[in-house]
């Protein structure tokens, strides 16, 4: 995820981004908060180790409902991650992503997750897996590279 997120067009680091969002998304899956809620607590929390200045709450409670509802990653573009150690399943995943991208002229960020805790935040036993956005396309075994391309020709 990193600790950067575009607000108005510029790529903004913010102390404590991760931990603020591992905190408050699964208040939003389970519906205790709403997407704005979610958003506005995520700033509350960030202001106390980071100047926000009053002007630019509301860009800021907006770009993180963006990134509640899973419509980009931090820094503005869908992501694509490949959750595993690092593997030889996990590497050939990560080309086969790479290769059905350029394919399909398709630019995308993609992250591969090694950190343990990142990859259980996602409620993934079986590695490697795929994600987008949020939502876990596979885990376990390889898919074929047909699947992969359905995936992302329909929701990129």
């Amino acid at each position: 995820m990193g600790n950067k997120i575009i607000i108005a067009g510029k790529s903004i680091g913010l102390f404590g981004m991760e931990t603020a969002l591992s905190q408050v998304k699964p208040l939003v899956a389970r519906h205790e908060l709403t997407v704005r809620q979610g958003a506005e607590k995520i700033v509350d929390l960030l202001k106390k180790k980071n100047y926000i200045p009053p002007s630019a709450i509301e860009d800021y409670v907006n770009a993180f409902e963006r990134l509640l509802e899973g419509e980009e990653d931090s820094t503005g573009a869908k992501a694509i991650r490949i959750l595993g150690p690092g593997c030889v399943g996990c590497n050939k995943l990560e080309q086969l992503v790479m290769e059905v991208l350029a394919e399909q002229g398709i630019a995308a960020d993609i992250y591969h997750v090694t950190d343990r805790d990142e990859i259980w935040r996602y409620g993934v036993t079986r590695t490697p897996a795929l994600i987008l956005g949020d939502e876990v396309l596979c885990a376990g075994p390889i898919p074929t590279k047909a699947q992969v391309q359905a995936w992302l020709s329909e929701r990129l």
